[in-house]
């Protein structure tokens, strides 16, 4: 369990999510999610989240960072060209 406060900014309020329970969530800066009420208990989901292991190929692939593909690509490539 953890504790947090409502804080107003402009004309919201603002709830902060711990860290932790971000993370145990699987959610991040910028996710989308779905609030809805009840009585006085509210709800948050990721909106359209995929189920671990539902991604399609196309999916995956946009998660790739391209540089840090190439960085590992190229350290690998120069300890192959130290050792051989």
């Amino acid at each position: 369990m953890a504790l947090t406060k409502m804080r107003r900014q402009g004309g919201n309020l603002v709830l902060t999510i711990p860290s932790d329970i971000a993370t145990k969530a699987g959610w991040h800066v910028g996710i989308e999610l779905d609030v809805t009420t009840s009585d006085e208990s509210i709800k948050i989901k990721p909106v359209n989240r995929i189920a671990r292991g539902r991604k399609t190929m196309d999916q995956l692939l946009a998660g790739i960072d391209q540089a840090e593909i190439r960085q590992f690509n190229q350290a690998v490539r120069d300890e192959f060209c130290r050792e051989g």
